[in-house]
């Protein structure tokens, strides 16, 4: 699949079973950041403020004023005004119930996916040769999964290794449940294009809809729904 994204859907009333998933450059720029605070609530303004580097406050800023912006497109509500609340293990949600979103950034980029109708969970990550993938991956893989990975052609294992990551991120993201369900209950199998399938997991998965697919050069994404879906739509804001 190509990067290239168009800038808006024909509608932003989705239809049943329906995702679209956005690619979010982060803006840097001074101007852009002053413009982006002033639609963020004043709890959002104080967490910008802890971070430590300017770099990360304004990676922090540019995400959450994006996600309120496409927030509002497609509920109609002004940027500023849109409400979240926190789900038990801190997933993000609207407020108004009905429209369901996850956001994953790294480094200057983000992903956003938005459902009208079912939970979702999508994440993003750069493939970063000095990730300590030796360490994290006998806690992170299933059995089967670590086999499977070890065997592999040593070129072919670093992006492997960061669609697994990304798509058992989005499934645990998309349930809601965080790092409290082990993520080594979950068997993902990729065929040579890294196409996922699940081969075995509990039986919050039955009906979820897991997809891998490509954002941007140099990173790993995947998508999860709670619920059959066809494939999502890609824009880019």
């Amino acid at each position: 699949m190509s990067d290239s994204f168009p800038s808006a859907p024909a509608t932003y009333a989705l239809r049943p079973g329906e995702v679209h998933v956005w690619k979010v450059t982060l803006a840097s720029s001074n101007s852009a950041i002053t413009e982006f605070r002033r639609i963020l609530s004043a709890s959002e303004r104080d967490r910008a403020d802890r971070f430590s580097f300017e770099k990360d406050q304004a990676r922090f800023i540019s995400c959450r004023a994006s996600l309120r912006l496409l927030l509002s497109r497609y509920t109609a509500v002004p940027p500023d005004k849109i409400a979240f609340r926190y789900e038990p293990q801190g997933k993000p949600a609207l407020v108004d119930a009905g429209w369901h979103f996850n956001v994953s950034h790294s480094r200057d980029l983000a992903a956003i996916a938005i459902s009208h109708d079912a939970p979702v969970g999508i994440d993003l990550e750069l493939i970063d040769p000095a990730f300590p993938r030796g360490d994290v991956a006998p806690e992170f893989l299933a059995p089967d999964e670590f086999a499977a990975l070890a065997a592999l052609p040593p070129d072919t294992h670093l992006a492997s290794f960061f669609q697994l990551w990304t798509l058992k991120e989005a499934l645990l993201k998309a349930l809601g449940s965080g790092f409290s369900l082990d993520p080594r209950s979950i068997h993902i199998r990729l065929d040579e294009a890294l196409n996922p399938t699940i081969v075995s997991a509990p039986p919050e998965f039955l009906q979820i809809s897991l997809h891998s697919f490509h954002l941007h050069p140099g990173y790993a994404a995947a998508l999860a729904v709670l619920t059959p879906i066809s494939n999502p739509s890609f824009y880019a804001l």
